[in-house]
């Protein structure tokens, strides 16, 4: 929340970090104790806070309260206000154009009257993952392609708490989302196949596979994509104590040292004891295979 007008109070001395997309930005901020006050935007507002900090005294327009830690709340910064924070505020914040989200103010006000939603699932699941790991190495490249997932994700926030029915096609994104984390979370377990996604997804396989029409991989190319790549970086560790194939293919899920050997001819386009005495050429294929699959 940066200063446009007079301090209240001396000391105003940010330490913030931001990222601006096409029609979102996320912001870091950690500042001293301040008042300020702000002008309004009729076309937007920062309007989704994760305080990483407990706030003993935050004050927003009007109103005081005591913030803890891990809270998420929304702000509308659309109207003109002030807010007061204490000393070491630190939070995240993620704004969005409200126009893409298609709110009005009646339901902008519905949103700021929420109390804290990290218990929300969208909220614990994906939102908070989101905005915890936004700092990461070559998330400025992904700018771009965050825009339409962040708004998928608010859009499906949105539709849950105030249980208004949202568009298909708006919440396609966050599901996509949501299903990439779970296969993320459970692809070295040999257990995991189709079958185990669809249940998780409450999804036909028809739908399922639909959804992920677009994405670079359907989800059983994509279980055995992570899968090939967990094998090859571990055929590249420095470690003299290395595992043997058939331990390998078993920590990276496959069912068979015979099937990881197949997914890395079809992933590589070479063999696998070519891809083994190569280690240079092992690496670039992961690299590569790395890009494909993306964050």
């Amino acid at each position: 929340m940066e200063k446009i007008e007079k301090l209240v109070r001396p000391g105003f001395n940010p330490s913030a970090l931001s990222l601006d997309g096409p029609g979102f930005s996320l912001v870091d901020v950690t500042n001293e104790p301040v008042t300020c006050y702000w002008n309004g935007d009729a076309f937007s507002g920062d309007w989704l806070v994760y305080f990483r900090s407990s706030c003993p005294e935050f004050t927003f327009s009007g109103r005081s309260e005591e913030v803890s830690a891990g809270a998420v709340r929304f702000l509308d910064l659309a109207s003109p206000g002030k807010f007061h924070a204490p000393a070491g505020l630190s939070a995240v914040r993620l704004q969005l154009d409200r126009c893409l989200l298609g709110l009005d103010d009646k339901t902008v006000k519905r949103l700021q009257g929420l109390a804290d939603i990290r218990e929300n699932p969208l909220v614990r699941g994906l939102i908070l993952p989101a905005l915890s790991g936004w700092q990461r190495t070559g998330i400025g490249q992904e700018a771009p392609r965050l825009q339409p997932v962040l708004r998928s994700m608010m859009t499906a926030l949105v539709s849950s708490l105030l249980e208004t029915p949202a568009e298909p096609g708006d919440l396609k994104l966050a599901r996509v989302a949501a299903i990439k984390k779970f296969i993320r979370r459970n692809y070295r377990n040999r257990a995991l196949d189709v079958d185990e996604v669809v249940a998780y997804s409450f999804l036909s396989r028809r739908a399922l596979y639909y959804l992920f029409e677009d994405e670079e991989f359907q989800v059983s190319g994509y279980i055995r994509a992570l899968r090939t790549l967990e094998a090859l970086e571990l055929l590249t560790e420095a470690n003299p104590w290395k595992r043997s194939q058939t331990d390998i293919a078993e920590a990276s899920g496959f069912t068979s040292l015979p099937a990881m050997r197949r997914a890395i001819r079809e992933a590589t386009g070479s063999s696998f004891r070519d891809v083994q005495e190569n280690p240079e050429v092992l690496r670039f294929r992961a690299a590569e295979l790395r890009k494909l699959i993306g964050p």
